[in-house]
């Protein structure tokens, strides 16, 4: 599942845009980018923040902001909307997914009438359809103004659910309340929070990706245990050389030793008794042929895994290289304990938050690539090229883009430098001014 299309009409009361998202490639998979770009005041920002909305079921921003309809598709066919309904002021916004609708209130989340039972259990039923078919869907709205710390405090409105309401509500319409709200975010949904452990992020990726890697990872391979079967049920089996044979285990013992420096752990097998075997090659031939033949199997699914991990390290790898590029008398290092460690060209080692507020911005935006998933990840990034110097955003999107190496991610960023978006015109969409 991935986004489709985004419509909004009315926004500000003068401006309508339609954004159509790049489809799955199945040729060439890879990131998909939308990059949004235009003049201030032309809604960027809105955008992203009500499609960040609508993923989180949170109608806030349609709340606060002027607007007469707004609809997001998904390549499933599915889609969401909310239509204002006006009448001088907000009266009501109508939401709708697919066959479920419900009328929330204007200034607070919920229903219109919180005290009657029909209009909450449309709520209910809306929000568990939504939610339930979207479980794939993997969206994450990054403001780089909240990472870089530049906003002191949200105010009351954006604060959400975390104060208690400043409504004047009985006992039990208060906890019906509470619960709405609860139940309004989505727990998959994440927005960008200054005190994310970058390098806890590395490790979960780690820990995820061996145990499933296709999680992660777009690959073209057939399932290894079926292609093993047909073989060893051939009736002309193909000539397995035991020198071969040790060869192959050699490089998964080298590809072993690598992958746990970068805190992958390998399958558990013992190479020399399997080299001791294949060197001594005792019994009759009928039986050392057998033998050959089964410990074939057995090196192939061996290989298998470690080439699992190698797609992982590659990433990790990627990762690493392309982080320290980026950086100035310092450089990123996987380590399997930590995740990773930033050191000083001296040897010192630096916390996150030693990192200048530039570096600390692309290290949290390489770190969202880092750990996409093969499809369904959607990472919306609000002015990406923020306390960048020019240079580093004219090379982003690329490092983005090789840093999710293997997955099929979309990135929309919204930008007012057409500079971070020089490589990739055809994924530009200029929003305009209505004429």
């Amino acid at each position: 599942m991935q986004l489709a299309k985004f419509e909004v009409r009315g926004l500000f009361d003068q401006l309508s845009h339609e954004i159509a998202f790049a489809p799955p490639r199945e040729a060439r998979p890879g990131p998909s980018l939308a990059i949004l770009h235009g003049p201030n005041g032309i809604g960027k920002t809105t955008i992203l923040k009500m499609i960040d909305g609508l993923m989180r079921l949170d109608f806030n921003q349609f709340r606060r902001v002027p607007f007469t309809e707004c609809s997001l598709h998904f390549s499933t066919d599915d889609s969401i909307s909310v239509r204002a309904k006006r009448n001088d002021v907000l009266q009501s916004l109508l939401v709708k997914y697919n066959e479920f609708e419900a009328e929330l209130h204007p200034r607070r989340p919920g229903p219109i009438d919180m005290d009657d039972e029909e209009q909450r259990n449309a709520v209910e039923k809306f929000r568990r359809a939504f939610f339930s078919a979207t479980d794939s869907l993997d969206f994450e709205l990054i403001e780089t103004t909240r990472i870089l710390g530049t906003l002191d405090q949200w105010d009351d409105e954006d604060r959400g659910y975390l104060g208690a309401p400043p409504y004047a509500f009985t006992r039990e319409q208060r906890e019906r309340y509470m619960l709405l709200h609860a139940r309004e975010q989505n727990p998959k949904a994440r927005t960008s929070e200054h005190t994310k452990d970058l390098a806890e992020e590395v490790r979960r990726f780690v820990r995820e990706a061996q145990v499933n890697y296709r999680r992660f990872f777009t690959t073209t391979e057939p399932d290894l245990f079926p292609k093993i079967l047909h073989r060893l049920a051939d009736s002309k089996p193909e000539d397995v050389r035991a020198e071969e044979l040790l060869k192959r285990l050699r490089t998964i013992r080298k590809e072993d030793q690598q992958a746990r420096e970068l805190g992958l752990e390998p399958e558990q097998w013992d190479y020399q008794e399997l080299a001791s075997f294949l060197e001594e090659r005792k019994g009759s031939p009928e039986a050392i042929d057998h033998a050959l033949t089964v410990l074939s199997a057995y090196v192939e699914t061996l290989e298998s895994r470690a080439a699992e991990r190698q797609l992982v390290a590659e990433r990790l790898r990627n990762f690493e290289g392309l982080v320290s590029d980026f950086f100035e008398n310092k450089r990123l290092v996987i380590h399997p304990r930590n995740g990773f460690k930033i050191e000083t060209d001296q040897g010192k080692e630096l916390s996150q938050d030693q990192l200048s507020s530039g570096e600390y911005h692309l290290l949290y935006l390489m770190v969202s690539a880092l750990v996409t998933q093969r499809r369904g990840t959607v990472i919306a990034i609000d002015e990406p090229e923020m306390s960048m110097h020019l240079k580093w955003q004219r090379r982003l999107i690329s490092a983005l883009m090789e840093c999710a190496s293997k997955a099929e991610p979309q990135f929309i960023f919204a930008t007012h430098s057409p500079d971070i978006a020089a490589d990739y015109p055809d994924d530009m969409v200029n929003l305009h001014l209505p004429s």
